[in-house]
């Protein structure tokens, strides 16, 4: 296999990995929910960051070739994943809420299709298929996406937990999120030798990205006094508004 058929082929590795952790993580026995839990879970948020990528990693499968097509079947995907863990006795109820951040994360996510298929962009690209052609670069990439998150994570958790006795579980995993996506850009772009790219784009996306993040905290502040769970919304608005700030960037 040359490099592309290789990367595709670890991007496809990666997939059925996701989706049948994703599939078995949603369909465990429930415990009784507790009105003091030990942890609480972010769970808008997790539908949110798993099913999107769940969708971006079918995206590169190279299975299906429409972004489109990509998208209405993990869509789908969602609506039964979440309508099983009703029918199965494993006392869990279909949430709207959660189907409602799985399919908004699907949508944010499937933005990015499709980001480095410009001429511009052809280098990183390049670069980016010869590191993802290597099956060690995945190894490190999960370990340092899992290892920098779960640290960050408890590290926020157990901090907010001893000075404010609240355990602020969606903000410390809305953080914990952002600094490993962060880690595992930096890896590839140390990797790929791609500073003086990164640089140019980066110094173009300041002012779209500075507007992103104002805008992001504003709706999320707003939407905090309704029903939808703001750090979903919050997310939402900051990969949406990232991919925005990536195409005047590029």
């Amino acid at each position: 296999m040359n490099t592309r058929e290789l990367t595709v082929h670890h991007w496809r590795e990666a997939f059925i990995f996701w989706f049948i952790w994703l599939a078995v993580a949603t369909h465990l026995p429930q415990a009784t929910p507790s009105n003091n839990p030990v942890f609480e879970s972010p769970d808008k948020l997790l539908h949110f960051v798993c099913f999107g990528m769940l969708a971006f990693l079918f995206s590169q499968t190279r299975w299906v070739t429409s972004p489109y097509t990509c998208w209405a079947i993990v869509a789908l995907w969602a609506i039964v994943d979440e309508a099983t863990q009703h029918v199965l006795p494993i006392n869990r109820v279909f949430s709207f809420a959660d189907l409602v951040a799985g399919e908004l994360g699907i949508a944010a996510f499937m933005l990015w299709f499709g980001a480095l298929s410009q001429e511009p962009t052809r280098h990183i690209r390049e670069t980016v298929n010869e590191i993802l052609s290597a099956r060690k670069n995945w190894f490190w990439i999960g370990f340092i996406a899992f290892g920098v998150g779960l640290v960050v994570l408890a590290a926020l958790w157990f901090s907010f937990k001893a000075f404010t006795g609240e355990q602020y579980t969606p903000l410390a995993f809305f953080v914990s999120f952002l600094v490993a996506s962060a880690c595992v850009l930096w890896f590839i772009v140390l990797k790929g030798a791609l500073m003086q790219e990164v640089r140019r784009i980066t110094k173009n996306m300041v002012l779209p990205l500075s507007l992103t993040i104002v805008f992001a905290t504003m709706a999320g502040t707003f939407i905090s006094y309704t029903t939808f769970d703001p750090w979903v919304a919050t997310m939402a608005i900051l990969v949406i508004g990232s991919r925005i700030a990536w195409n005047r960037a590029t």
